[in-house]
This record gives C-alpha cells, structure tokens and sequence, in this order.
C-alpha cells in the first residue's frame, strides 16, 4: 500500500482506508495551519483524522457528559462522601486514557504502514514536546506531592463528619497518583514513539503532532485543580497552605498555557510540501 498517494474514503472495515470523517478532520487541521488540500495523503489521514479535530463527539458522549457534569455536583451536595474532587480527577484521568488509547489504534497502523524507525533521542524528543509543558508536568507532580504531605501533616485529627480528614486527604493523593500515571502512559509515548512519516512533509505533522499530543491528553491544570487536597477539604486549612496552594495552582495553569501559546506559534504554518491534492 503507498500511503503517500492521497487518501480516497471508501469501506473502513479496510485496513489501512480512512473513513471520510477522518479526511475532512485532517482538511481542517492542514487549513488551520495554512494547508489547502482535497484530499490529503493516506498517512496523514489516518494520523490527523484519528485524533478528531474538528469532528464533533458522538450525540449520546455529549448527553452522558452533560448529565453527569449536571447531576454530579448536586447528588454529591447533600451526601458526606470524602474524595469529592478526587473522584473528577481520577474520571477524568481514565477518560483522557481512554480517548488517547482509541487513538494509538490508528497510530499502530500508520507505523506498520511506513516501516517506522528506532525513536528519536530522548532530547531531540523533548525539544519536540516542549520545555514548557515538561516544566508543568514536573511542577504538577512534585508540588502536588509536596502539598498531600503538607497537608496530611496539618490535618486536625477529627473534623464535623463521620469519616476522619486523613481519608479525604489519602483519596486525594491516590487521586494525584492515577493523573501522574496517566500523564506518565501519553507522554513516555511521546518521547519514545518513533518518527511515522515518508517525506519532509509528513515529517514536519509528526512533530506537531508529537508536541500536540502531550497538551491534548494529558492536562495537567486539571489535575492541579482537583486532586490537591488543600483546595477540596472540608475543614479550614492553615492559610499559609491554602495560599501556597493557590499559588501552585496558578503556576500550573501559567505553564501549561503558556507552552502551549508557544506550540500554536511554533506550528502556526506549515512549510510547502506534499500534504495531499
């Protein structure tokens, strides 16, 4: 199969054959930036197209995410349950898994289809994904590590509800463990995935794509919002903690956005080259 020759949607029970969602997906993701093509090639269609951009989600994902973002707040309300924010977390670290799984599928193909190579120096690699976003991941994790001891350590013995404030912290923590190993899962792919491209063109996608993925699958504000103890407990926390917790949580957010300020300027146009038709 020669998957530089321009993708042409058929049955996509076919091995290797894009379906027509996953072409015009990778249209709009060429035209962003500066890419007007008809039909773009084999392998960028079932690269780009496989991680739906601009492809709206199916209608049932969208009612059981509204439904339960509606409902969840409200049951949760009146219930003395601990590991409120921890629960978000850790659905959210299993649906990022999930969808970035869904994706790899498409990715395993791509690589058999090119006969990739060994992977890229781990700092070729790193230099791809973003400085940035590496330094977000570290501040996410360790600082967060940093606050659940900070926290357990400042956590009066006895609170106002049946269960001891120690639960709601170690929920937390577990909480931040599951995002830290579900970062761990999408971006040692990242680092370690080898190239999957045929030409300088499909070359120049696969390091955006490299870069993109990080952000796309692995939020780390989310984490810092919603699995550090500080910010989710039920009693009154020291106030210095609960500003070093704030604090932490800003820096989070500033790094993550602004690396990835720094990628859409980076991959703002692709240079000329051979996309498709």
């Amino acid at each position: 199969m020669i998957v530089r020759e321009p993708a042409l949607p058929v049955d996509p029970r076919l091995p290797g054959e894009p379906t027509l969602l996953e072409v015009g997906s990778t249209r709009l993701w060429l035209a962003r930036r500066g890419v007007r093509v008809w039909l773009p090639t084999r392998l960028l269609a079932l690269r780009i197209g496989a991680r739906g951009f601009g492809v709206r989600e199916r209608p049932e994902q969208a009612v059981i995410a509204a439904v339960v973002g509606a409902s969840f707040p409200a049951f949760t309300a009146g219930v003395d349950l601990p590991g409120r924010g921890a629960v978000l977390a850790v659905l959210f670290a299993l649906v990022q898994v999930l969808r970035w799984g869904r994706m790899q599928r498409r990715e395993r193909l791509a690589e058999r289809l090119t006969a990739a190579g060994p992977p890229l120096p781990l700092r070729v690699a790193a230099r791809q994904v973003g400085w940035w976003y590496l330094a977000t991941v570290a501040v996410t994790f360790a600082g967060g590590a940093v606050l659940c001891a900070a926290t357990f350590l400042t956590a009066p013995r006895f609170g106002d509800y049946w269960y001891p404030p120690s639960v709601d912290i170690a929920l937390s923590t577990i909480a931040l463990a599951v995002g830290a190993g579900a970062t761990a899962l999408v971006l040692g792919k990242a680092l370690r995935s080898p190239v999957i491209a045929e030409d300088e063109a499909s070359r120049l996608v696969d390091e955006a794509l490299r870069a993109e993925d990080a952000h796309r699958y692995a939020l780390c504000t989310f984490y810092a919002l919603f699995a550090v103890p500080v910010l989710m407990v039920a009693w009154e926390p020291p106030a210095l903690l609960e500003w070093a917790a704030w604090a932490y949580s800003a820096v989070v957010a500033a790094l993550e956005l602004t690396g990835w300020l720094l990628l859409r300027h980076r991959y703002r146009r692709l240079p000329p080259g051979y996309y498709g038709r």
